[in-house]
């Protein structure tokens, strides 16, 4: 990131660093909207590009395949942080995409977004993600509720702790009640990522604290010289390792550990989830 403070999660957008409207041309895929009805259609003409229009760009450093960026209502250049409207765009594009392989992930500043203008990055992985098959727990007034309303749990024995949301019936509420929980978040300055998963239907919300953590040198200096710095993918359980003999020598218990350098101590968590839930 060019000259990013990584100390605070709310920055405002600087027109000068890089950002999605000086990427060039030709890495723009195609422009991403709501249709007026209910109906996904698709103009191959040249249009206007509107003054809310959504782009989704080619990530040119993929991670894996059909690895893209995408940018809610680019024009307004909106900083790296939540709104409803903004994640609610997200997750109608996993919708759309409708491919369980498909994961579309988050990260703040603080929690390795390197570029302040709003963006999600989806890719496809051909398996689920770990995290994805962790086991779950009902937060407290959320485990009586019926299978049309939207559900909030927390993930059992997994190195970063973590809450799930749970689609009830409405998208919009479940993009409404993530994005308060990230604000939430920003408010208090906790850098977070998240990851949306199952077309839409699950959102793992992941507070963080690996930078904090690196700053008050609490992580030995092995689990560092990975060069690993866990957002959104990794903390699901993607890792992408930089060095050879990382690569070689990983191990779940070498991969939980690092990771749980991320994750809220329990004390932390139990406060936030007041904070978020009750």
């Amino acid at each position: 990131a060019d000259g990013i403070q990584m100390d605070n999660v709310c920055q405002n957008f600087d027109g000068k660093k890089f950002n999605f409207m000086k990427a060039k041309q030709d890495e723009v895929l195609f422009q991403f909207e709501m249709s007026d009805d209910d109906f996904t259609s698709c103009y191959e003409e040249k249009k206007i590009v509107e003054n809310n229009a959504s782009f989704v760009y080619i990530n040119i450093s993929p991670i894996e395949y059909g690895h893209v960026l995408l940018v809610p209502k680019v024009l307004q250049c909106i900083p790296q942080q939540m709104s409803t409207e903004c994640l609610l765009t997200a997750i109608h594009m996993s919708v759309e995409v409708h491919n369980p392989c498909f994961k579309i992930g988050f990260n703040t500043l603080g929690a390795y977004a390197s570029i302040n203008h709003l963006h999600f990055q989806g890719y496809f992985l051909n398996a689920p993600f770990p995290v994805e098959r962790v086991e779950t727990e009902y937060l407290a007034g959320f485990s009586n509720k019926s299978e049309k309303e939207l559900r909030v749990s927390m993930l059992v024995d997994y190195p970063v702790r973590t809450f799930v949301f749970e689609l009830g019936s409405d998208l919009k509420e479940l993009a409404r009640e993530v994005s308060n929980a990230c604000n939430k978040l920003e408010s208090k300055n906790i850098p977070y990522n998240l990851l949306i998963v199952d077309c839409g239907a699950r959102v793992f919300l992941f507070p963080q604290k690996f930078d904090e953590n690196k700053k008050s040198r609490v992580i030995p200096d092995d689990i560092l010289d990975t060069q690993v710095n866990p957002a959104a993918f990794e903390i699901g359980g993607h890792m992408v390792l930089k060095r050879k003999q990382d690569y070689e020598a990983a191990t779940e218990e070498k991969i939980c550990e690092l990771l749980s350098y991320a994750s809220l101590s329990e004390a932390e968590f139990k406060d936030i989830q007041q904070e978020l839930f009750s």
